[in-house]
């Protein structure tokens, strides 16, 4: 413990050290190629910065949606290719399975989330058709003398051997389409509620991932409007001085 406080202290003066000598200006840039790579990092850090504070967090989360869904995607590839031509590897297989899951449920998670109505009319035919598709049977059956309702219903009479639970034996076709269709919507409720659990801190998470380089950068150009990286330095250094007086 001691080593590592030893070295994350050593960083930090290093870092402390080169932005003093950055803040020294023309005297640390005497050199032509050092001045050349300063005037070039300064340029491409403003116009980064300048670019990052402007981001809407909506718009940040579309981009970061789209990449976890193609990080998911490109995972998913290289797995399959990496299998057929390196063989399988246990511990490997088990980072690039978690990676996948992350960035499979970070990107439905914020679809879920922004597109919430969108979703939702997107399948609620499905859905609905699924919840009241017995109670309809059971009417058809009526009609028709069928036993539709009875055949799909017979699944459910095994629940008593797995749970404390007893599927209740009517032998009106309506009553039992009716009853699974409770069963079916209780089902999708509870579906419903889980999914916004789990996908909303998911998704907060993903949006502090966009907000928080983005406030960063607003302070940046706070701290220094015209030359952007000044103000990343004054930033850089206030945390490094911060974190040692913690330590």
């Amino acid at each position: 413990m001691l080593v590592l406080i030893f070295m994350l202290k050593l960083i930090l003066n290093i870092v402390q050290i080169i932005i003093g000598v950055y803040w020294a200006g023309d005297v640390a840039r005497q050199n032509p190629k050092i001045d050349a790579f300063v005037a070039q990092l300064e340029l491409g850090y403003d116009v980064f910065n300048q670019q990052v504070k402007d981001i809407k967090i909506s718009e940040g989360l579309v981009t970061l949606r789209r990449l976890y869904g193609w990080t998911a995607i490109a995972l998913a590839a290289v797995f399959f290719l990496a299998g057929r031509i390196l063989g399988t590897s246990p511990k490997l297989g088990v980072i690039w399975s978690i990676v996948f899951l992350v960035s499979g449920f970070g990107w439905f998670s914020i679809k879920w989330c922004t597109e919430h109505k969108k979703t939702i009319s997107q399948y609620g035919s499905q859905i609905a058709l699924m919840v009241f598709g017995p109670l309809l049977l059971g009417s058809f059956d009526i009609l028709m003398g069928t036993p539709f309702v009875q055949i799909i219903a017979e699944p459910f009479n095994q629940i008593p051997s797995v749970v404390p639970w007893q599927f209740p034996h009517y032998t009106n076709p309506i009553a039992v389409g009716t009853v699974m269709s409770v069963i079916l919507a209780a089902f999708f409720c509870v579906y419903y509620a889980i999914t916004w659990v789990l996908s909303a801190p998911a998704a907060f998470l993903s949006a502090a991932l966009v907000a928080i380089p983005v406030a960063l950068a607003r302070i940046v150009h706070a701290i220094a409007p015209r030359k952007a990286f000044f103000g990343f330095t004054v930033l850089i250094f206030s945390v490094a001085t911060l974190w040692q007086l913690w330590l």
